[in-house]
């Protein structure tokens, strides 16, 4: 036996509080009346008060909150054993972290709108296993093809611009690196969705995905940035201040989507400019979805029989009873010996 909500387990602190708030209170009544009238008046008085179906409401009352108490907390047993066959699609993720990727030109900053489409896209692929290269001048895998959603963020969240010692930017050595993360026994069923603002300052990103489209793998490039372009902010010596280049002058950085559309084209996939709304992301996952899915395992699952139901009824049917039950004598035992 379990319990679906075991955070909620201090409302049981309500039934024991109850236990003592109508303790308490019938001790003051009693003693209210007594201060007023006598012990013989008293008794006359309260002659018409059924006192055992007074208790037997109270009692009603306590046990019904124990059971919506407990109902509250989420009962459950009955445990079963389940196989679950994943289908999917092999995608890896291709992600730039080339200083470029700071510029604010898209808010908060290119990286981190990079970031954030990257988790939406994952959360989308549902059952289909998910890697994460990252990349400047070089390229390295961050999180190999998993099934684990959370690890792939936990990684992603942890990189930043700059991290990587060799800046530039070398998608042709991003498209092999993801590449080789594939199994080499599969000739289908494989994705690479790169993003980055198009720089690229090393190497062929067309002939590596073109190599790679040769393989059967399809490329999806997303570009992060506008055409405008903006200034690449750093932490100077003396506070925020921007990149320049060798002759002191500050860089501006554009997006570049030609390139990314050449690398796309020759990947035999499509190019997407990312928004602010996202909808490229549902046009991606549409054109993942229509491609072939294979197993990628079976995978057991425990579910549990919620159990709820039990104690909630029971406190609906105390309730019922506490409000039938009345604590008034019967009108002939209420005169009996009243006039002896």
């Amino acid at each position: 036996m379990r319990f679906a909500h075991p955070e909620a387990a201090w409302i049981l602190v309500a039934v024991p509080v109850m236990m003592l708030v109508l303790a308490w209170s019938a001790r003051r009544s009693h003693a209210a009346l007594l201060s007023v009238v006598g012990d013989q008046v008293r008794e006359r008085l309260t002659r018409s008060v059924h006192q055992g179906a007074r208790r037997w409401r109270r009692s009603l009352g306590v046990l019904g909150v124990l059971m919506l108490a407990i109902a509250l907390v989420g009962p459950q047993f009955g445990l079963q054993l389940s196989m679950a066959q994943r289908r999917g699609v092999d995608v890896v993720i291709c992600l730039d972290l080339s200083r470029s990727m700071l510029a604010e030109d898209i808010r908060p900053n290119r990286l981190d709108h990079a970031r954030y489409a990257i988790g939406e896209l994952v959360d989308g692929l549902g059952s289909d296993r998910v890697g994460l290269v990252v990349y400047a001048a070089h390229a390295f895998v961050q999180c190999p093809l998993t099934l684990d959603s959370g690890a792939l963020r936990l990684l992603l969240n942890s990189v930043s611009a700059g991290d990587l010692p060799s800046q530039g930017t070398s998608l042709e050595r991003a498209l092999e690196v993801a590449g080789s993360s594939f199994d080499p026994d599969d000739r289908q069923h494989k994705v690479v969705v790169v993003f980055s603002d198009g720089e690229d300052h090393v190497g062929d990103g067309s002939g590596a995905a073109a190599r790679l489209a040769e393989e059967g793998v399809r490329i999806f490039t997303i570009g992060v940035g506008t055409e405008e372009g903006e200034l690449i902010p750093i932490q100077g010596e003396a506070g925020r201040d921007y990149h320049k280049d060798r002759a002191g002058n500050y860089v501006k950085t554009r997006l570049d989507e030609t390139e990314l559309r050449d690398i796309a084209r020759a990947g035999e996939g499509a190019y997407f400019h990312s928004s602010l709304g996202g909808n490229e992301l549902d046009a991606l996952l549409d054109r993942i979805d229509g491609l072939d899915e294979k197993q990628l395992g079976e995978e057991s699952f425990r579910s549990y029989e919620e159990r709820f139901q039990w104690p909630l009824g029971l406190a609906l049917v105390c309730f019922i009873a506490e409000a039938l039950i009345s604590d008034r004598q019967r009108q002939r035992q209420t005169w009996r010996g009243r006039f002896a």
